[in-house]
């Protein structure tokens, strides 16, 4: 095997809050993906893992180590990333 064939992988912690976190039914999960994912990649993770949570996760935002992102960063072995649907009230 080439090092050119070799995947490796990284753990991402993500944390879920409201609406998202009683849906997915945990406060946190930690994550296994391979190394160079994105929060893209993250999303569509979650996604396939429980496709009820699809539209909520398409419009929430992602904030990675404690900073929002964009869903095209790139993460890191031991990043944590949290996916913050969005909040109604008064």
């Amino acid at each position: 095997m080439s090092a050119s064939t070799i995947r490796t992988t990284m753990t991402v912690g993500v944390l879920f809050f409201a609406q998202l976190r009683d849906r997915v039914g945990a406060d946190e999960l930690a994550v296994s993906l391979p190394s160079g994912s994105t929060g893209a990649d993250l999303v569509e993770w979650l996604s396939q893992r429980d496709p009820t949570v699809r539209d909520l996760l398409r419009v929430s935002r992602l904030a990675i180590n404690g900073e929002y992102a964009a869903r095209d960063r790139v993460l890191h072995n031991g990043d944590e990333a949290a996916v913050i649907p969005p909040v109604s009230g008064g």
